[in-house]
């Protein structure tokens, strides 16, 4: 059974990587996040094989505004091949969830050492996803924290128009000022995805 359990404040984890604080500004609209009541944060990490680490690509925390509105940039077309995903895979998910609410386990390590997708260790990935809502300033225990393995990253991009990967290209560079060193490290421009 899913419930919902907020965790007293934010993980540092999920803090600013440079400021080591937790995010005060929507990186597309740049509103408080603070009057936003409820955002999206969301990291991606590559591993490092030589330090055997794994090492921060990008970050960003959306408001709800704007995660609407770029949700609402998926073609119709995307929009039912990235349902089709997610339902392949939604038994793996309902039975992670199942088993961390009933067993209580409201730590991030728990939720956070495999895909929520597809049962993949991070620690086997060459990049992975991991993102959570905040809500009045303490993050949510419910369908997440939730972790996006490299290949349910692979499957997601598999299936995305032309017109849709145009609008996140767009999205990206607006987030990341289109550095080409970005498009360099990452494989999956997906901001908002999750």
């Amino acid at each position: 059974m899913i419930r919902k359990f907020l965790f007293d404040g934010i993980p540092s984890f999920f803090y600013q990587y440079d400021t080591e604080t937790p995010f005060v500004r929507c990186t597309m609209c740049e509103t408080s996040l603070v009057l936003a009541n409820t955002y999206i944060v969301e990291k991606v990490f590559k591993q490092n094989k030589y330090l055997k680490v794994s090492e921060i690509v990008y970050e960003y925390a959306i408001c709800l505004e704007c995660a609407g509105a770029a949700g609402d940039e998926i073609s119709q077309e995307s929009r039912q091949a990235i349902t089709n995903v997610f339902n392949a895979h939604r038994d793996h998910l309902t039975m992670k969830l199942d088993y961390l609410h009933s067993t209580e386990k409201y730590n991030l390590e728990s939720w956070l050492e495999r895909c929520s997708f597809t049962g993949k260790e991070i620690r086997l990935c060459n990049e992975y996803a991991v993102s959570c809502i905040v809500e009045n300033g303490n993050m949510v225990f419910e369908q997440g924290p939730m972790v996006v393995s490299d290949e349910f990253m692979e499957k997601l991009q598999g299936v995305l128009s032309a017109e849709t990967k145009r609008a996140f290209d767009k999205i990206r560079d607006k987030v990341f000022d289109g550095s080409p060193s970005i498009e360099d490290i990452i494989f999956s421009p997906t901001p908002g995805l999750i």
